[in-house]
């Protein structure tokens, strides 16, 4: 779960509404830049900006201080208010840069418009923020209320691709009284949405209360200007992932050892089906012999797999130009993960992260011990060519071009059951800021609680253990809790 800071923008102040009521404002600071800059300090990844004036008129007001906020941060800037037409999404995702737009009143009233952004930038940057008053959606920045009930319109969302929300009610907001818990459970069970929760929230408390339940983030605003809350280093809250692995060749998933002597599994979409109902964070799909032999990824699987799955999808192999990533992006996939091509072309994460949002691109590397045992070398085309490249030197590199995430595979360890290359991983956890995720080598549960323990990584990517049904998603999970290591337990129901 995500914990997003917010700033919402009015005359280029940083202020608070009351109740969504425009008369009753608090004004926190002057100089926005500065918030930002103090929750980026504090360890915050995303941001949420809201230009106030653009909601209520329905066009931007305050588009120098978003451009400025993201030239002079490296937050991740989801922006909302005032967005209702191609120009002006296209101005923030491919002129300023930001992560994703949020639309309400466009979303309301324009459906059409929202399936085409969402065709064109895909559901990973096309976010819905959905404002609730009295069980009715609210639109106009929170001025009228329409007579779409919540529920009718979010399950609508769902229907025409929307992945993600941002739900607000509207009577909590700037309240300091905690979030309507009961109303996002509601959604949460009612529908496969990824919900962000705003509005209301008083304390740590709620944040702790979220962490526990199925919600994909929670947006603090007022309870932090007042002191009610520390985000100190609030990154240290959020739950470790687990995400199975599924490489895949002709089709099928397949397992070896040391990226050789590959052995069928089963069809990529029904597994990660099972471990999606098994409670599992996220899925990737590695297409490993496609760079190898230099043909397109598998986009048909790509689609059916987003269609049937609600948690998000990464993929890879074969990953040669932006135009791929717009390809697997417009699939359905929520992040693309590039080896090869990063290497040949480093430039190629720079457009990448600029034209689609550094949390769509995964930087994938595959690395082992060099001959003297004292670092490690960067290897491509799944694992059979030696790259020259020293691994954290790349690492750094990546992170300094837009990667969002890094996907970090033991060649050494691969398929051994050995356990996490734990030295490789400290090396690159310790050079980066950027999420690291800890990929080759598990054979049991306890590999997983160590890594976890002794190293910074951000998630376990998981193959062997899982597909050869030595133990289950909620299995690791249970021992992660036992273990005091924060993980997502809470499963959706399945209608």
């Amino acid at each position: 779960m995500e914990i997003i800071p917010a700033i919402d923008l009015q005359n280029g102040e940083a202020v608070r509404l009351y109740k969504g009521d425009y008369d009753k404002k608090t004004v926190y600071s002057k100089n926005p830049l500065e918030i930002a800059q103090k929750f980026e300090r504090m360890g915050a990844k995303y941001l949420h900006l809201v230009d106030l004036d653009g909601a209520k008129i329905g066009q931007t007001r305050n588009l120098e201080l978003v451009r400025k906020i993201k030239d002079e941060t490296r937050l991740k800037i989801e922006i909302g208010g005032g967005i209702r037409d191609f120009d002006t999404v296209r101005m923030y995702l491919e002129q300023i840069g930001v992560e994703r737009v949020i639309l309400g009143t466009a979303a309301v009233e324009k459906p059409d418009f929202l399936k085409e952004l969402l065709i064109k930038y895909g559901p990973s940057r096309i976010v819905v923020g959905v404002d609730i008053r009295e069980g009715f959606v609210s639109t106009s920045g929170w001025l009228e209320k329409t007579s779409l009930p919540y529920l009718s319109f979010l399950k609508k969302l769902e229907r025409i691709g929307v992945k993600t929300v941002i739900v607000t009610d509207i009577s909590k907001d700037g309240t300091l009284t905690g979030p309507n818990f009961k109303l996002y459970d509601e959604i949460s069970k009612e529908t496969s949405l990824d919900v962000i929760i705003s509005g209301g929230v008083k304390d740590n408390s709620d944040i702790q209360r979220a962490t526990r339940s199925d919600f994909y983030g929670i947006i603090v605003g007022k309870a932090y200007y007042e002191g009610k809350i520390i985000l100190k280093r609030s990154s240290g809250m959020l739950t470790k992932r687990i995400i199975p692995c599924l490489d895949i060749k002709n089709g099928k998933v397949v397992k070896g050892i040391n990226f050789v002597g590959l052995r069928e599994i089963g069809d990529p979409v029904e597994l990660a089906k099972i471990y999606e109902e098994q409670c599992a964070d996220e899925i990737v799909f590695l297409d490993i012999t496609a760079s190898f032999e230099e043909r397109e990824i598998i986009g048909e699987l790509i689609g059916r797999a987003a269609r049937e799955l609600s948690i998000p999808l990464t993929v890879g192999g074969g990953i040669r130009s932006i135009d791929d990533f717009r390809r697997i992006l417009a699939r359905g996939a929520d992040k693309v993960s590039v080896n090869s091509a990063a290497i040949e072309n480093p430039e190629l994460i720079r457009q990448a992260a600029n034209e689609f949002g550094v949390q769509c691109v995964v930087v994938a590397i595959d690395a082992k011990a060099n001959e003297s045992g004292s670092s490690f070398d960067v290897y491509i085309k799944g694992g059979r060519e030696n790259a020259g490249l020293d691994l954290v030197d790349w690492a750094k590199k990546c992170e300094r071009l837009g990667a969002g995430e890094i996907l970090l595979t033991s060649m050494d360890k691969d398929g051994t059951k050995t356990g996490y290359d734990l030295e490789m991983l400290n090396d690159v956890c310790t050079a980066v800021n950027i999420p690291v995720v800890a990929s080759g080598g598990c054979g049991k549960i306890s590999d997983i609680v160590e890594v976890f323990q002794n190293t910074r990584s951000d998630a376990a990517l998981v193959a062997s253990l899982f597909h050869y049904g030595e133990a289950t998603v909620d299995e690791v999970k249970d021992e992660l809790i036992k273990n005091n290591i924060p993980a997502r337990i809470i499963k959706k129901e399945t209608l």
